[in-house]
């Protein structure tokens, strides 16, 4: 009796460890990829609201300057880490540099973040090569009954170059983390 009682036990242990090896995060002092969300401007800090206490309190503990943030120096970035998974933070762009939205970079992990804590990582450089993040990956198709079709979208191929490097994440193609 007393090895039934324990092999639930020892099952949920096991499944917990399993679930707890899936990647949510690249691994501190890694490399990822990551696509640019948004610029943070010091006006998006000063909001009240809790994302943005999120930001401020981040790079505050960071050591991030007004003067950096006023440059706009200072991105959310976010990649997939699975098709409904993904991770993001905070970016610091290298002095001079700035970044469109949806531009791919690569990030060097120092710290992972957790549900309450953003992460807060330095950019280190482009990958102009993957050109595909925030695009659509379906198509509306009007008539598809009339059609006869199953659904109301088509897939949106990723051109051969781009293949591989992303996951669909609310309807739109976002960088693969370990791109």
């Amino acid at each position: 009796m007393h090895t039934l009682i324990n092999r639930p036990l020892a099952i949920s242990v096991f499944a917990m460890g399993l679930l707890g090896a899936c990647a949510s995060a690249p691994p501190v002092n890694s490399l990822a990829t990551v696509a640019v969300q948004a610029t943070v401007t010091p006006g998006d800090l000063l909001a009240t609201h809790s994302q943005a206490i999120r930001m401020r309190t981040a790079l505050q503990a960071a050591g991030i300057s007004a003067e950096v943030i006023s440059a706009g120096r200072v991105v959310r970035v976010a990649c997939a880490t699975m098709s409904d998974g993904t991770w993001g933070g905070l970016g610091v762009l290298p002095e001079g540099a700035r970044a469109a939205n949806d531009s791919v970079w690569r990030i060097r992990v120092l710290d992972v973040g957790d549900n309450d804590r953003e992460a807060v990582n330095p950019l280190t450089d482009p990958l102009p090569a993957l050109s595909w993040s925030g695009k659509a990956a379906y198509t509306f198709v009007p008539n598809w009954r009339e059609l006869g079709r199953f659904s109301n979208l088509d897939p949106v191929p990723l051109p051969r170059d781009q293949a591989g490097g992303y996951h669909i994440v609310f309807s739109r193609y976002l960088v693969r983390c370990s791109g």
